[in-house]
């Protein structure tokens, strides 16, 4: 072999070494990193499992001081409440705190109803209603129990004359006795509160029926004429003040309301009682204010019955007088119920009556003034 083989030889064998070691390092390394994850993860939970348990350790020590501020804080309460019974009772020097009354329950008194005095009713020739209640026969409504007209203060908005004039006769014996039901329909707050009662609006009714018609038609007719007179209350009613002009239409309209609130239908009943009571027709009782000057509602819708014929045909009978206020109501409200309830159910126009009675002011100086000159005439 030559020298220069021999040097190839060596440099090949040096470098194949070298390869070797270098291989063999990076074994070692690799084996190294392998064993340092190894014992990096090995060690994660156990860091994990010490940072818990400390977490734990500290919520126990807070929790211990917590329950130690709580007892000094409160700790006369806990010694008050671990007293014992003795020493609270010797503490306590005022009365019992609760008292057991072994006492068996009173037993409740029975309660016993008694008629008061307006409610008992006074019997007339006319059949019992089946809606009334059964009263003593020989009772009759007392005047306390009997609605006023104008049973409000009156209001300041009065001349003095005037004023003293309505006092005067709202005091008036003759006509307190009437109970005129025309003035109560309209004036009377008590009237009111008994139309929502059928008994007590029969009681009502029973009053303003069972009086002298004739005498007290009388009555209203003076006053209506002195309540128009210059030294009493001329100037309100030319003013137009509304207490003095339903007082006048309440005086002069006392027939026919008188009439007209006495019918009883074919049970004895009260046509106005049945009328204001019905709750499934509220426009029943609204013909009732005809007289008075109040025009029946556009929407009205009275029922179709006997009573409502015979409530129209008196105040028909009354229309033609231009001195009642029914004279500018009648037409209108007679047209409008019959609408719905016929053509014929009732006078479409005032048609009098036989035996109408004139009005109250019904004058008689033209009469007289033509009955002269024809005496000047011929004489």
């Amino acid at each position: 072999m030559s020298h220069h083989d021999e040097v190839w030889d060596s440099s090949a064998t040096a470098g194949h070494s070298r390869r070797a070691n270098h291989s063999k390092q990076q074994q070692a390394s690799q084996t190294g990193q392998q064993h340092s994850n190894i014992k990096s993860a090995a060690s994660t939970p156990s860091l994990n499992l010490n940072a818990l348990l400390s977490f734990i350790v500290i919520i126990v020590i807070l929790a211990l001081l917590g329950t130690a501020s709580a007892q000094e804080t409160h700790g006369d309460r806990q010694r008050s409440a671990s007293l014992p019974i003795d020493e609270l009772e010797s503490a306590w020097k005022g009365p019992s705190l609760l008292v057991i009354d072994t006492r068996p329950p009173p037993v409740p008194p029975l309660m016993h109803l008694q008629r008061r005095d307006g409610e008992a009713t006074k019997t007339t020739s006319s059949p019992a209603s089946k809606a009334t209640l059964s009263t003593d026969p020989n009772t009759s409504p007392t005047d306390s129990s009997i609605p006023q007209p104008f049973d409000t203060a009156l209001s300041n908005n009065f001349t003095n004359p005037c004023q003293a004039f309505l006092r005067q006769m709202l005091t008036n014996e003759s006509f307190t006795a009437c109970h005129p039901f025309s003035l109560l329909l309209q004036t009377s707050s008590g009237f009111f509160d008994a139309s929502k009662s059928f008994v007590r609006i029969t009681n009502t009714l029973e009053a303003t029926c069972n009086v002298n018609a004739t005498k007290c038609l009388n009555v209203m007719n003076e006053l209506a004429r002195a309540l128009k007179d210059d030294s009493n209350c001329a100037v309100d009613y030319s003013n137009d003040n509304p207490q003095v002009l339903q007082a006048y239409n309440g005086l002069i309209a006392y027939q026919p309301l008188y009439q007209a609130s006495c019918l009883r239908d074919d049970d004895g009943s009260y046509c106005f009682a049945n009328a204001i009571t019905n709750t499934t027709a509220r426009t029943d009782a609204y013909p009732y204010y005809l007289p008075l000057g109040v025009a029946l509602p556009g929407g009205a819708r009275p029922t179709c019955n006997s009573c409502l014929q015979d409530v129209m045909a008196i105040f028909s009978s009354f229309g033609s007088n231009s001195t009642q206020p029914v004279s500018q109501t009648y037409n209108g409200a007679a047209q409008q119920i019959d609408l719905y309830c016929g053509p014929t159910f009732v006078n479409k126009t005032a048609t009098p009556l036989k035996g109408a009675a004139p009005g109250t002011t019904v004058s008689l100086t033209p009469t007289i003034t033509l009955f002269i000159m024809l005496l000047l005439y011929f004489f």
